[in-house]
């Protein structure tokens, strides 16, 4: 069984650092105290020891202050998070495969953390009062607390005054998908809902000056078992600081397990994770703009190397055939290029979906400009491996025929993460799609026409910036605001 407590527009971080808001009484003051228009952003390292190897995830997440009021606090929240998986020693590798980039920890399946949707796309929004207390927030509740929302990430119910300690029992819910088998190799997915009961304990350190230490122990136990066992346990403590004079988490930390229970074994995983507000230096290096598509990293081969993969290339043998697309798309194009170009776009039309994904990966490197109309066509693919490829492709190939049909998926909400990198990476040719993304667009597509802008933009963009960043909703402003100082600095 796959389990997913991450899913769609609902969740993407564990929370198992604890994130927790226990204040001594001593403190000079128990209070949030995030300031409007302001922006908060964390560094977060999430390490499993799995099984065969150890998986890390590493990323920033944003804070964005909507509003700060009397009527209380509204916070939204983006982020990256990539993983990175190292075999342990000792332990053979397979291929990578486009389900890497998808953290695993034990059974737990967290499908939303990183570029892959959720959060990460569409920002979860949270409305707190200044001692935490939720007041009202998108997604889902009944949530457990040693995971939550990205948009609660480092919020947590302050404990009432006078007490050094704080103790919670509440009744929660993990989501989970089981494989439904059509055949012996083929199944769907579906949710299951598996209720859990948890405890945590906060107890509150000795303030040194306005840092307030916060050491946390948590247990969760879900009712269903397994020989009597908790199908899911998890167990860890963390200490988190807390400054009362900003009002807020400066650091995160934690150390525990996740334990699954099945008929067959029990895998208990080792995790850790840490959370920590960037401030200086650091700041300024989370805020600057990632490349949006890494160059693909090739390297010259000798000519007889080059005639034995044009050959498996075209090889009947499938597995020779897809060792080749996968080598070929490490190595540096040469006076062959049209010759492995054409290959590759005959396989690009193959009924094998991952035949058609490493086509269109290989031609990232291989390709020209005969590829990009095959390519956009292959945006229409009904699986999403292939279609990820060739939207990348597009975004490496820099055509400017790509721009209006991956600003069309940027529209339709359909791998609108993906093929946004690739406007990015277009640059101004995609200039004009993405304006009318802006000027026309819902408020998704505003939202990332922005960001996409900040990139690309020219001076052509800065009117429609300017008018943008007046828009009723708080993120298009504050995206179009930002995207104008490089409009104004550009060509």
């Amino acid at each position: 069984m796959q389990t997913a407590i991450f899913r769609t527009a609902l969740l993407t971080v564990p929370r198992l650092g604890g994130l927790i808001s226990g204040v001594s009484a001593a403190s000079p003051d128990r209070t949030y105290q995030f300031k409007a228009g302001s922006n908060y952003v964390y560094s977060v390292r999430v390490e499993a020891t799995e099984p065969k190897s150890v998986a890390t995830s590493t990323g920033n997440l944003t804070y964005s202050v909507k509003a700060a009021n009397q009527d209380g606090i509204t916070l939204t929240a983006r982020g990256t998070v990539s993983t990175q998986r190292k075999a342990k020693e000792g332990v053979s590798t397979r291929p990578p495969s486009f389900n890497d980039g998808v953290l695993r920890i034990g059974g737990f399946r967290f499908s939303d953390l990183g570029p892959m949707g959720g959060p990460f796309g569409t920002p979860n929004e949270v409305q707190i009062d200044t001692k935490g207390r939720v007041l009202r927030e998108t997604g889902e509740a009944q949530l457990p607390q040693a995971f939550g929302a990205l948009s609660r990430l480092v919020i947590e119910p302050l404990p009432p005054a006078g007490k050094a300690s704080h103790d919670l029992a509440t009744d929660c819910v993990l989501l989970t998908e089981e494989k439904q088998f059509r055949t012996p190799m083929t199944y769907t997915l579906k949710e299951v809902r598996l209720p859990a009961k948890e405890k945590t304990s906060y107890t509150v350190g000795k303030a040194t000056g306005d840092l307030v230490p916060v050491k946390k122990t948590c247990e969760l136990k879900t009712l269903a078992t397994v020989g009597g066992q908790p199908k899911f346990e998890i167990k860890g403590e963390g200490t988190n600081t807390f400054d009362v004079k900003a009002g807020l988490f400066r650091e995160l930390v934690f150390t525990g397990s996740i334990l699954e229970n099945s008929d067959n074994v029990t895998v208990r995983v080792p995790i850790t994770l840490s959370v920590k507000l960037l401030e200086g230096e650091a700041l300024v290096a989370a805020l600057k703009p990632p490349a949006p598509l890494p160059k693909p990293e090739t390297k010259p081969i000798s000519a007889d190397e080059r005639t034995s993969l044009i050959a498996d290339l075209k090889s009947e043998n499938k597995a020779k055939r897809s060792l080749a697309l996968n080598r070929i798309a490490t190595v540096q194009p040469d006076d062959k290029k049209g010759e492995v170009e054409t290959l590759l776009l005959g396989l690009l039309k193959s009924e094998d979906q991952f035949v058609r994904q490493n086509a269109a990966k290989a031609l990232s490197v291989w390709g020209g400009k005969d590829s990009v109309e095959p390519l956009i066509k292959q945006l229409d693919d009904s699986a999403f491996p292939a279609r990820w490829a060739a939207i990348e492709a597009l975004g490496h190939l820099k055509d400017a025929r790509a721009a209006e049909p991956l600003a069309k998926l940027v529209a339709d909400r359909k791998d609108a993460h993906q093929a946004s990198n690739s406007l990015k990476a277009l640059g101004p040719d995609a200039e004009d799609a993405v304006l009318k993304l802006l000027e026309q667009g819902k408020t998704d597509q505003r939202r990332d026409a922005c960001q996409i802008l900040k990139v690309i933009a020219t001076k052509k963009s800065a009117a429609a910036l300017e008018k943008a960043a007046s828009d009723a909703d708080g993120l298009v402003s504050m995206f179009a605001k930002d995207a104008l100082k490089t409009a104004k600095g550009g060509q």
